[in-house]
């Protein structure tokens, strides 16, 4: 549903389609008017497609001295497919606190406002110059994972932030933690969560162990802290070594 202002619009805008003239002739000049306004707005930022705003308007909480974005706070051009439509150049920001894709868009007004996206009609989309794409696992759901690798064997990262208690003197009593993130190995159409070299190793049989090793060491690899190309690399090594490339 739409919030606030969009949603009684939006509705009005329907009905004035939809239901005809006769409908339409109980609407008054001013209300009509004031709703092509907001088309025309709207369709000047990111063309004649309603499809956009089909969510809920995006409160920012505690944000003071932290925020819940996957990397910056500012809105930034992005790329999105929802519900059977790709948009190109949308200004978006990722809430990984909420796990929410949030669109900024501005008014007829000329203030800029932001809402939340509906997840289920989400597909995937681009932020930060970073790829996302919904991803169903048995035990939790569906959740955006950021697409590292693909392939046989893949790659994906699920981010996400805490919040917590501040323990500082400012205005707000609560802050958000650094972002985390927990890997993924995608292998025989399933995503198995990875802790470490061991729980790593163990999803690849017994003859690649020894060379799958040779390659964590000889590349210096530590899950924790290894960067978006490393592990890249590795998956590239272990679908050549499988044979799977």
């Amino acid at each position: 549903m739409l919030s606030g202002l969009f949603h009684r619009h939006f509705f009005l805008g329907c009905l004035i389609i939809f239901l005809g003239p006769t409908l339409a002739a109980q609407v008054s000049d001013e209300t009509e008017r004031e709703f092509y306004q907001v088309r025309n707005s709207y369709n000047n930022s990111y063309g004649s497609d309603y499809n956009l705003l089909n969510g809920r308007q995006y409160n920012l909480l505690y944000s003071s001295v932290s925020h819940p974005f996957y990397q910056s706070e500012g809105y930034r051009p992005g790329n999105l497919s929802l519900n059977g439509e790709d948009y190109k150049g949308i200004p978006l920001n990722y809430d990984i606190y909420k796990q929410q894709l949030i669109l900024q868009y501005t008014t007829y007004s000329g203030q800029s406002n932001q809402l939340v996206l509906n997840n289920e009609l989400i597909d995937g989309f681009g932020v930060e110059g970073k790829v996302f794409r919904k991803i169903t696992l048995p035990a939790a759901g569906s959740r955006f994972f950021q697409v590292v690798s693909t392939g046989d064997i893949a790659c994906f990262l699920y981010w996400e932030k805490k919040l917590f208690q501040s323990s500082s003197t400012s205005n707000t009593p609560y802050r958000y933690s650094k972002p985390s993130r927990d890997i993924y190995l995608y292998k025989t159409g399933e995503m198995y969560p990875i802790g470490g070299r061991s729980s790593f190793l163990a999803l690849f049989d017994e003859a690649a162990w020894k060379e799958i090793k040779s390659f964590l060491r000889r590349e210096k690899i530590h899950f924790r802290s290894a960067s978006d190309e490393t592990l890249g690399r590795l998956m590239d090594y272990c679908n050549h070594l499988t044979g799977k490339e």
